[in-house]
């Protein structure tokens, strides 16, 4: 029986990960120790490979599900599912995570364990796929533990050193803690409508429209319990000790696109479950994304380890993200009922632009903390004083390192500049509105700000006098980054090829109402 194309993915990844250990013995045997290397990124392959099928199916078929319900008593059945929206977020996932096991050949041949190591990142990607696959909320738990539990392991996999363990133990910590609040919502979501199953609830909860407040409780359930993992202010704190204290190429997926999952977990939820005309939670997702981008952009001008420094960028970037979801969820609820086509077009147009800024995040950060893993690879150290020039000696990365930067701080014409000036204008779309005005002037000096402080990196790395001795890094460690520094520039050359896919996604995520 062929298996179907949905599940095909996270078969192959899943599969992959049970299979390294014994290619690793295989590698032993025949004296090729690279072959579980190259076992990995053959796994990642395949993975992308049937991605791409998988979207040529959506393209001509619509969305793809596949149902479990013959064998589980749970009303609804559990479901895989996949539609515009699960597949933008699995091609990034799966994306960074091939160009990560590439990286990893050489960045990781100095540790041992290294069968671990492939089988925990097969295992991270293919949680976070099922995450986005997800079209309940038993699978999506299944799916979302799974991509918890690869990632605290992966922190810690340096146990030999007192940092890592020490953050990865944070880690778990909060990030247990945080899916233990998001279970208690999902637990009252199903006392209240007797399944786990998206549509199911939805159906269920329309008629429940009446009791508005515990429903509130369980939003905010849902919004604090993901955004630990998501890194949202106050809840973020894990964040800036995890991502120095691990291997680079677990720093490029952590904040490239495993942080990404804790936002996916919240806007899926949100808007599957609660339709944002009739729900006010757009308010409460422009005060977190405001609050995040603020606070932790004034953390990240403290800093002098350099890849702190990118950690706390990576959650100024989530306050981004998030501020873009909660103007579209905001708008929706505010003027749909006055201007129903004027207010649908501005919510897509916000949650595009969010999208959008999702992908350039997690193509600029993961190629940034690749970057610093070069840099700290040949000078064994993450001090930014001390790197000062270290880019004049390794131009390829410098220069990749550079493209990094500036996308972030949103110049134009990189990728950054387009998706940061479509959540602002979408901020600005209905200008009688004094509060999302408001909310648009802080995101706009944020914006500066931290331009300046990647400016102030930049020159660092790049432009004053080298004081340490240090060459280009291995081919399999640059060619990754300069894939990397391609898309972002071409991309920011041609935004439609990305806008297109984050418009389907984003009207995806508001499909359904």
């Amino acid at each position: 029986m062929d298996m179907p194309l949905v599940l095909q993915p996270i078969a192959i990844l899943l599969i992959a990960a049970a299979l390294t250990p014994l290619i690793s013995i295989l590698g032993e045997k025949i004296k090729f120790n690279k072959l579980k290397d190259l076992f990995a990124i053959l796994a990642f392959t395949s993975a992308f490979y049937a991605l791409i099928l998988l979207y040529f199916r959506i393209e001509d078929y619509g969305v793809q599900s596949f149902i479990l319900d013959n064998y589980l008593p749970i009303k609804g059945g559990v479901e895989i599912y996949a539609d515009s929206l699960s597949l933008f977020l699995s091609f990034i996932f799966c994306g960074i995570g091939l160009l990560a096991s590439i990286y990893s050949v050489k960045y990781m041949e100095i540790d041992t364990g290294l069968d671990r190591y492939y089988t925990l990142l097969l295992i991270l990607v293919a949680g976070m796929i099922g995450v986005a696959f997800s079209g309940d909320f038993f699978n999506l738990y299944v799916f979302w533990e799974m991509m918890c539990i690869a990632s605290y392991t992966l922190v810690s996999f340096r146990k030999y050193r007192w940092e890592p363990v020490e953050a990865g133990f944070k880690y778990l910590v909060m990030s247990t803690l945080g899916s233990l609040i998001a279970l208690y919502g999902i637990s009252l979501l199903y006392g209240l409508t007797g399944t786990v199953n998206f549509k199911g609830m939805r159906e269920a909860l329309i008629s429940t429209a009446g009791s508005q407040i515990p429903l509130y409780i369980i939003l905010s359930a849902i919004i604090v319990g993901f955004g630990v993992t998501a890194s949202i202010v106050p809840f973020h704190t894990w964040l800036p000790d995890a991502h120095p204290a691990a291997p680079s190429s677990i720093s490029a997926m952590l904040s490239g696109v495993v942080i990404k999952t804790g936002v996916y977990a919240i806007a899926r939820s949100l808007f599957t479950l609660f339709n944002p005309v009739n729900f006010d939670y757009g308010l409460a997702l422009m005060i977190f994304g405001v609050l995040t981008i603020t606070v932790a952009n004034f953390m990240a001008l403290m800093q002098r380890d350099i890849k702190r420094l990118l950690a706390y960028s990576s959650i100024v970037n989530i306050g981004y993200i998030i501020s873009g979801i909660g103007i579209g969820s905001y708008i929706l609820f505010k003027y749909y009922s006055i201007y129903p086509s004027t207010s649908l077009s501005a919510a897509v147009f916000a949650i595009m632009g969010a999208l959008f800024h999702l992908f350039n995040h997690a193509v600029g950060k993961g190629m940034l903390f690749l970057c610093s893993g070069c840099f700290t690879h040949e000078a064994a150290t993450r001090d930014i004083l001390s790197l000062e020039g270290i880019g004049r000696k390794m131009p390829w990365t410098g220069g990749a390192f550079s493209i990094g930067l500036l996308t972030l701080a949103g110049v134009p014409p990189l990728s950054g500049f387009w998706s940061k000036l479509f959540i602002i204008l979408a901020a600005f779309s209905f200008p009688q509105n004094s509060f999302m005005k408001a909310i648009g002037v802080i995101i706009v000096l944020n914006s500066i700000f931290a331009a300046a402080y990647y400016l102030w990196l930049l020159q660092r790395i790049m432009i004053k006098t080298p004081k340490i001795k240090a060459s280009e890094a291995s081919i399999f460690m640059v060619a990754p980054i300069i894939v990397l520094a391609i898309i972002c520039v071409i991309i920011g050359l041609m935004p439609n090829l990305i806008i297109n896919l984050a418009e389907k996604a984003a009207k995806a995520m508001l499909g359904g109402w």
